[in-house]
């Protein structure tokens, strides 16, 4: 189980990362949406599209 971070302004390619709390590469967390403690990556990825139009995994901590 983790902890799940979105990232509240997308990227230029209009995708709201989705970070793992352990992330290297975690931007600091006022910029950040808390999704909450979910048991597979799958979980919070299909949560945030409720939030926005696209989300993507963070390439540094949710890469398959």
């Amino acid at each position: 189980m983790f902890e799940f971070y979105a990232e509240k302004d997308a990227n230029e390619m209009g995708e709201h990362i989705v970070h793992r709390e352990t992330c290297s590469s975690l931007p600091s967390k006022d910029t950040l949406y808390y999704i909450g403690v979910r048991s597979t990556i799958e979980a919070p990825l299909k949560e945030t599209a409720n939030w926005f139009s696209s989300s993507a995994p963070c390439p540094v901590c949710m890469a398959s």
